[in-house]
């Protein structure tokens, strides 16, 4: 392996022999080093591999800054969430997740009191598997840096897990589809003048359909076309639904500057009739304003 390029005395852009980018981390890799020269490759202690959403650049500025027993522990907590939750949870997570887990654990060691993230509701509501698995991160933090950090903070690990799914690594796009997924809801429950459970089984299938909608944008991806048969009867039987699920699909195209088509608003206006369905036919207090 050769490098390509020196970032500092610890941090390299290493070339292999089918010419493929690592960012190389160990000490003293790039001290009085060059491009050409051979990688010293007994000093590698970590490899991170480039990506469109993370380049090498951006890969060595951070791994300069996080102290290495920050990304071996971050690292432990990316293990369990991939035996948690799925291969999703790649190795694309590690660097920004750890760059929150290092800023954590500078604040806690400084005695700073809590952040209140937004959203932290809709987060436990609406992934409550990443939510779940970020609390075991917090244990096994205790656990091995006997630092417990503020329960809080299960809140951006989740939103980090969730965001793996999309495999990438800002943030923005996850917590725009939260903001979404809030207001939706919201919608549903204005609307049909129900009170949606947030926890519900409906809910989650409608958050993972959501969720795989914006995975299939990501990747230019569209639903199997349906026949026009299944839009008409859909439309005669729930048409209110229906002229929901548009109204989703408008936010989507305002929101993400989507084109959504006729396919995936079919799919919606499913999960909208399952939602209010499962909302009106609950308990009397699940119904709003009907004493």
């Amino acid at each position: 392996m050769k490098v390509a390029k020196v970032f500092n005395n610890n941090v390299v852009l290493g070339v292999d022999e089918q010419g493929a980018e690592l960012v190389l981390l160990g000490r003293g890799l790039g001290f009085q080093m060059s491009p050409g020269a051979d990688v010293d490759l007994d000093r590698v202690e970590r490899r991170f591999v480039p990506s469109g959403t993370t380049p090498a650049e951006r890969i060595a500025a951070f791994v300069d800054e996080i102290p290495l027993a920050d990304i071996e522990l971050t690292e432990r907590v990316v293990e369990l969430a991939r035996a948690r939750l799925g291969s999703h949870v790649t190795e694309h997570v590690l660097i920004p997740m750890a760059d929150h887990l290092s800023f954590a654990l500078r604040r806690a060691a400084e005695g700073a009191g809590e952040i209140e993230y937004p959203l932290q509701w809709e987060v436990q509501s609406l992934y409550p598997a990443e939510v779940a698995v970020a609390r075991e991160a917090l244990d096994l933090v205790a656990a091995e840096r006997g630092v417990r950090l503020p329960a809080v903070e299960a809140v951006p690990l989740a939103l980090h897990l969730v965001n793996a799914q999309f495999g990438a690594t800002d943030l923005s796009t996850t917590v725009q589809m939260t903001e979404l997924l809030r207001e939706v809801i919201a919608i549903i429950g204005t609307e049909y003048r129900v009170q949606v459970d947030e926890q519900s089984v409906d809910v989650a299938r409608f958050v993972t359909h959501l969720r795989y909608l914006f995975v299939r944008e990501q990747q230019g991806k569209k639903l199997r076309e349906t026949p026009e048969e299944l839009h008409a009867a859909l439309r005669s039987a729930r048409p209110r639904e229906y002229t929901t699920a548009g109204r989703i699909g408008e936010l989507l195209a305002e929101w993400f500057a989507w084109s959504v088509t006729t396919d995936e608003i079919l799919y919606l206006a499913l999960h909208v009739s399952r939602l209010v369905d499962a909302a009106a036919t609950g308990d009397a207090a699940s119904t709003v304003g009907d004493a």
